[in-house]
């Protein structure tokens, strides 16, 4: 791509906020956990609650479709936080781990949302009702989710398109917000044998991920939602004092 092309190509993503389709189909084989909130404290921002009781979304995903050409894959985990006050006070998400197979989506997630992504490996299958995924990083296994789906859910919460508060930045951090746009193709319950790893490197457990509560396959278009909007400064310490999570 030369650089009219490219500039062309950034403009129709930047354009794209709610009109269009960024990720198409993208699929959420997601566990609702729960968390260990002495465990979990330390890897969130200061300032930043979580729900009671404490949970969060464990998954593997499969985008076969985005607009800048990436098929991929992506486990990660979403905890569940509290946002805004009074009457707009509603629950968000904060991501303090995720692993993903392409170095794109990594760039775009990492410099601009805050996702602490690094490279792993990520073995997905769906055959009929079957749905297989397994993440592994540097010969560990660190999620393993093996079942079947079961029946259209009609009223599922949303799985990304959430209010977020993410850690942008290493030397100068700060905390973002964004909410993505989430269009729902289909919800389906999953029964799901679930098994979490633990490694140096991708501490899952010390992070205080418990019992499955339930488990859904989440079916979405992505928009770009409202943009990430800078809300406040981050100590640099935060980064520097949580390199295996979010680093190494």
């Amino acid at each position: 791509m030369n650089t009219i092309d490219g500039l062309k190509h950034a403009i129709g993503i930047a354009a794209l906020p709610d009109r269009g389709y960024i990720y198409r189909d993208a699929h959420y084989l997601t566990a609702v956990v729960e968390i260990d909130s002495d465990k979990m404290q330390p890897w969130l921002p200061a300032g930043v609650t979580l729900t009671g009781p404490a949970t969060a979304d464990l998954f593997c995903a499969w985008f076969p479709d985005c607009n800048y050409g990436s098929v991929y894959h992506e486990a990660g985990l979403l905890v569940h936080i509290k946002t805004g006050i009074g009457p707009f006070a509603t629950m968000g998400v904060h991501c303090p781990w995720m692993i993903l197979d392409d170095d794109a989506a990594l760039i775009l997630g990492r410099e601009v949302l805050g996702y602490p992504k690094k490279l792993g490996a990520i073995d997905w299958s769906i055959e009929g009702d079957a749905i297989n995924a397994t993440a592994t990083r540097r010969g560990a296994t660190l999620i393993e989710m093996r079942g079947a789906l079961g029946d259209v859910i009609d009223d599922a919460p949303p799985i990304l398109g959430r209010p977020h508060r993410n850690v942008v930045g290493s030397v100068l951090p700060y905390l973002v917000a964004f909410t993505p746009g989430e269009h729902v193709i289909e919800v389906r319950r999953a029964n799901l044998d679930v098994s979490v790893g633990n490694s140096e490197r991708d501490p899952l457990q010390d992070m205080g991920v418990g019992q499955v509560i339930e488990s859904r396959l989440h079916r979405v278009n992505l928009s770009a939602g409202s943009p990430p909007v800078p809300i406040r400064p981050v100590l640099p310490t935060f980064t520097t004092s949580r390199l295996n999570g979010r680093i190494f």
